[in-house]
């Protein structure tokens, strides 16, 4: 039997310590980061504001107890998901890397679950608190714990151990914790064993929220929001999509250089389209390359284009497929941050159309 599942993301608002955020600050950075392709998690800091680690260093830890993992035949847990954040480190944008991350691994913990103050970036796979924290349908989840900060920096609090860490950028990610839903099955065999998710693919999957990124819209891009236990389910290598989008979140010298930028706006007249599903298809291959989605005036911006010619599908958000699957985009466009609601609506009476 084939199942279907969809992958889930979390956003703590407030965090343990939000810090002071000048109107004036946030201002003068909606225009250029705002309206991104890939779309990146975001805060509501009185406007959205795209989320990253501050230095660009991440460390994480892996409790390896699990009893809901087939590993017979496959690989151990922890080569498994040490191999899933390898991926996003080893990300490319056109036959080179773009990227300035590091990645590293931290001692082995027993903490299951969540804690969003302890600025400890886990994965367990057995969660206290399942009931609450796994929707029907839900493969597993990140949480994450942003702050505001400011051009000035700011500081947070962390409790293990006791300490106090900067954010020196408008929105910081302070904690990430990712769970596996104990009521599924996950597979380290290729293919997977049957009825069960490929753990590499969906662990893949869960570290993109753990470094900044939301959903793509894009079928075969690792952070398409659902998968299945098929061997169509197996995406463990990244897309153009969600290369260019780890490498835009951090960046070497040579990002901007090697890619490239298609913008516009998508207007239901008189006035723009919010979240639009926005499309670069290569004029070569017909591929589906970047996707992005239009802000509140229904303007779009597709960065880390590689160098090609470019057709632009602008198609509605409807359906099973709709906003509540972008939760670090609707969040940031939240008028109530706390929950995540108030955002626009989403309209849905237009077809798709080629630019």
């Amino acid at each position: 039997m084939r199942r279907f599942g969809r992958f889930c993301s979390r956003p703590f608002r407030p965090t343990p310590t939000t810090l002071s955020l000048s109107a004036a600050a946030v201002v003068s950075v909606l225009s250029s980061l705002a309206i991104l392709a890939f779309n990146p998690e975001q805060d509501n800091a009185n406007g959205p504001v795209p989320t990253r680690w501050a230095s660009a260093q991440v460390i994480w830890s892996l409790n390896p107890s699990a009893n809901n993992v087939i590993t017979a035949g496959g690989t151990d847990i922890s080569t498994t998901i040490t191999d899933a954040f390898k991926t996003w480190q080893q990300a490319q944008v056109g036959g080179q890397s773009l990227l300035s991350l590091i990645i590293t691994r931290g001692p082995d913990t027993t903490a299951n679950g969540v804690n969003s103050s302890d600025c400890v970036n886990t994965v367990s796979f057995m969660d206290p608190n399942a009931s609450a924290d796994f929707p029907t349908g839900t493969i597993a989840v990140t949480f994450i714990a942003t702050v505001f900060g400011s051009p000035t920096g700011g500081t947070y609090s962390c409790t293990s151990p006791p300490t106090s860490r900067s954010c020196p950028l408008r929105s910081c990610i302070a904690d990430g914790d990712i769970v596996f839903n104990p009521a599924e099955q996950f597979s380290t065999t290729t293919p997977p064993a049957p009825n069960a998710f490929d753990l590499q693919s969906v662990a893949t999957h869960e570290i993109g929220h753990l470094l900044g990124l939301d959903h793509s819209g894009i079928a075969h891009a690792v952070m398409y929001p659902f998968g299945d236990t098929s061997a169509a389910g197996v995406q463990r290598t990244l897309s153009v999509d969600d290369a260019a989008g780890i490498s835009f979140l951090y960046p070497n010298g040579s990002f901007a250089a090697a890619t490239g930028t298609v913008s516009g706006s998508i207007l239901l007249s008189p006035t723009g389209a919010f979240a639009a599903h926005v499309v670069a298809i290569d004029a070569a291959t017909g591929n589906a390359v970047i996707d992005g989605l239009t802000d509140t005036q229904g303007h779009y911006s597709l960065i880390g284009l590689p160098p090609g010619t470019y057709n632009v599908l602008a198609l509605p958000l409807a359906g099973a497929f709709d906003i509540m699957n972008f939760t670090g985009w609707e969040c940031g466009y939240a008028s109530n941050p706390l929950n995540c609601t108030g955002f626009p609506a989403t309209p849905t009476n237009y077809t798709g159309k080629f630019y």
